[in-house]
């Protein structure tokens, strides 16, 4: 659920804390996989071979490509069912970012480009959609673990609700099914 599959030379660059022409070095010596765009010749790099030209290199990955885009943000309003629901997605293979604070969620969302996002109260749905408008163009798998408020919200088919925990194999088969990959 990444928003790209390539990287230009000048993204390369800053996530390595180099100059964009030692990008276009490696590349043109076979360290770094790329392809040329017709007309102008401007190289691209796939994001999976950056990130094993990061890992082949004892580089950092960041985490926005180690994880191709398997960030769920989870909005808790009870740590106990947050540890819980946690749990199981990592198991699932996602990595999951916890916040109780509707503002930093917000901003999250915005800067973190989840493949998912949760809430474990559907009375956050509604300012969660009106965040969610500005990210318009994102494909991001919306969960909730609450009752819907109302029969709209359980008709929308942009939410999927679950209750928790009894419906937790139902969660992991989701995100783990290419659906949500």
């Amino acid at each position: 659920m990444r928003d790209k599959q390539a990287l230009t030379t000048g993204e390369v660059a800053k996530y390595c804390g180099v100059n964009f022409r030692t990008v276009i070095r490696w590349i043109e010596r076979g360290h770094l996989e790329a392809y040329k765009l017709p007309g102008r010749g401007d190289n691209r790099i796939p994001v999976e071979s950056f990130v094993a030209f990061l890992k082949g290199n004892n580089m950092p990955v960041p985490d926005e490509l180690a994880l191709g885009g398997k960030v769920l943000l989870l909005l808790a309003n009870n740590s106990d069912t947050s540890i819980e629901i946690s749990a199981a997605v990592r198991r699932a293979g996602w990595d999951v970012k916890v916040t109780a604070d509707p503002i930093q969620f917000g901003f999250m969302i915005a800067q973190q480009s989840p493949g998912a996002i949760a809430i474990t109260a559907d009375k956050d749905r509604q300012s969660v959609e009106k965040v969610l408008k500005d990210v318009e163009g994102r494909d991001i798998l919306c969960l909730c673990f609450d009752k819907p408020a109302n029969k709209e919200a359980a008709n929308s088919h942009a939410w999927l609700y679950y209750h928790w925990p009894t419906d937790q194999q139902e969660l992991i088969l989701h995100l783990t099914s290419d659906v949500a990959a």
